[in-house]
């Protein structure tokens, strides 16, 4: 009955607050043109801390998932949650993946709002993982296997629904792979506020942002930190590393168009007129 009492608040809380976090978002004009020159709400991924926020409480009142788990979690998603924000509020968008701010950084001494924001989201990570066992170079990459995730889902976030299919799969693998109760029952706010969300964003109404990506990212990073055996989280790190390399190299876009698979699942869900 707990379980299903934290299922409802966080599929409930989903439900009331991404309508209510897109009519603030208008009400406050932060709107974003997409690709495709419509004009949108932005940063709906914003609703994730509040959505966790309000299951945690139930969670952490039950004695459902740990107390420690949970400040955890709320580290990485108010956190990232908040970082996003900035950058999808201030960001220019003119400097990609981290070699972009970092070659900005070193030719003209310029901070950019996403190297303060990978530089940030770094250190929140480490303080997320601070204290697990191990020594201190484990720590360090642990928090590297966060920060990558939430960086790669933040890359993705060129087209719709393009990052919430890659966590959808991710967390599916997690699922079928790991295992863990605990990790699962972390990622439920997250997975249930992104399907009720999944319409939205589809229907192009709606855009994730940075606010949402990196969220994302680092929950199902972090859970995979805490809960999972030592070869899923190298693997998960090798391909989020590798995949965060080909992205400063290449454009992933460019790529998935030229990939028939994976355009067949980036565009899944979009309507054919609308391809």
């Amino acid at each position: 009955m707990t379980t299903l009492v934290y299922l409802v608040v966080s599929f409930v809380a989903a439900l009331l607050l991404i309508p209510f976090w897109a009519e603030l978002m208008r009400l406050v004009r932060h709107l974003e043109v997409n690709y495709r020159g419509r004009t949108i709400p932005q940063s709906m991924g914003g609703v994730y801390p509040l959505v966790f926020l309000l299951a945690a409480a139930w969670a952490n009142r039950t004695g459902l998932i740990s107390s420690e788990f949970l400040i955890r979690m709320m580290i990485v998603t108010v956190g990232f949650g908040v970082l996003g924000l900035v950058d999808d509020i201030w960001g220019d968008g003119s400097d990609k993946g981290f070699g972009g701010h970092f070659r900005r950084f070193f030719s003209y001494g310029q901070v950019s709002t996403g190297l303060f924001k990978a530089v940030a989201g770094f250190l929140l990570s480490l303080w997320a993982v601070a204290g697990l066992p191990g020594f201190f170079l484990l720590i360090f990459w642990r928090a590297l296997l966060v920060a990558l995730a939430a960086n790669m889902l933040n890359l993705l976030d060129l087209r719709p629904g393009r990052s919430l299919k890659l966590f959808f799969l991710l967390a599916l693998l997690y699922a079928g792979l790991v295992s863990s109760e605990t990790g699962i029952l972390l990622l439920f706010p997250f997975l249930l506020g992104s399907l009720v969300y999944f319409p939205t964003e589809m229907a192009e109404r709606g855009m994730l942002g940075d606010a949402g990506a990196n969220v994302l990212g680092g929950a199902l990073g972090l859970t995979v930190v805490l809960t999972a055996p030592a070869m899923f989280q190298v693997a998960l790190f090798v391909f989020l590393l590798l995949m965060n390399i080909l992205a400063e190299r290449v454009s992933v876009t460019q790529l998935i168009a030229k990939t028939p698979l994976l355009h067949f699942f980036d565009y899944l869900g979009i309507k054919d007129g609308d391809k």
